[in-house]
């Protein structure tokens, strides 16, 4: 299980501190991720879910390029990527997921021939953190 700090708060942090943080949160390497996004699972995650929170691969395409950027680029500017506003929204998205899977686990509703994954368990992969960290899946 992934523990995310948020003393101080994320609102607090500098972009550089905030690259710490996601680098910390994350669990999943940039090949691992890039991977992810072409398998076969993320297209049926996608098309079972019919795009209704983010469409097609963002937030996945978001996190790939947080791990890209290196630390002294990542910026609080609006230049067409803010890294540090979209490092707020991948925090508090995890914080939130990684508590709905302490308290209620990975839930029961499983994608379409893919019986092994749930749509939590899918989510929480395709914004960096995969919750089972000894899964070898790829």
């Amino acid at each position: 299980m992934v523990r995310i700090p948020s003393d101080p708060p994320d609102d607090d942090l500098d972009p550089q501190q905030l690259h710490d943080r996601v680098d910390d949160a994350i669990n999943l390497s940039l090949g691992e991720l890039e991977a992810f996004r072409d398998s076969e699972l993320n297209q049926a995650y996608l098309q079972a879910n019919s795009e209704k929170a983010q469409p097609g691969d963002q937030p996945l395409d978001d996190v790939i390029r947080l791990v890209e950027t290196p630390r002294t680029e990542y910026s609080d500017a609006d230049d067409g990527f803010n890294e540090a506003e979209e490092s707020r929204e991948l925090l508090d998205f995890q914080r939130r997921t990684q508590g709905q899977i302490k308290s209620q686990g990975l839930g029961s509703n499983t994608i379409d021939g893919f019986a092994d994954a749930t749509f939590r368990e899918v989510a929480s992969i395709r914004w960096g953190i995969d919750p089972d960290d000894e899964r070898e899946w790829l």
